[in-house]
């Protein structure tokens, strides 16, 4: 699969299906990064801009997260792409970045999480069968 970003750091597919290229071989997926500080955090947001890419190709999240160590940004919004049957990935596997200064899963790498590193995982194992 080959993802294809939008703009603002892929925060932005407001333009993605106008632009959107020939893929013959239907290999082609859009990738938004989604964080509680960029401009599209929304579920408004996410419906208006988000919401009409899903609906025509495939979107996978290719980045997702918050700096404030917790899930309460990621919680609905895995919510909401659960329920349009979009992908998403966490960022980052990183001990370097503090809550503060951007996303990380986890305090050591040891693999201790964050608060945002469980809320994910938790997440995760909710919709194992």
């Amino acid at each position: 699969v080959i993802m294809l970003g939008g703009l603002s750091w892929a925060n932005d597919l407001t333009g993605w299906l106008q632009h959107e290229p020939a893929d013959p071989d239907h290999n082609l997926a859009a990738s938004w990064h989604s964080y509680s500080f960029n401009s599209c955090r929304t579920q408004s947001c996410w419906n208006s801009q988000i919401a009409p890419v899903i609906a025509k190709v495939p979107v996978i999240v290719g980045e997702l997260g918050e700096k404030d160590c917790t899930d309460s940004y990621i919680d609905p919004l895995m919510d909401w792409l659960d329920r349009r049957r979009a992908s998403y990935l966490a960022w980052s596997w990183n001990v370097t970045a503090s809550c503060t200064s951007g996303p990380s899963l986890i305090t050591s790498y040891v693999g201790t999480p964050t608060g945002y590193g469980s809320g994910y995982r938790s997440h995760l194992l909710s919709l194992s069968p």
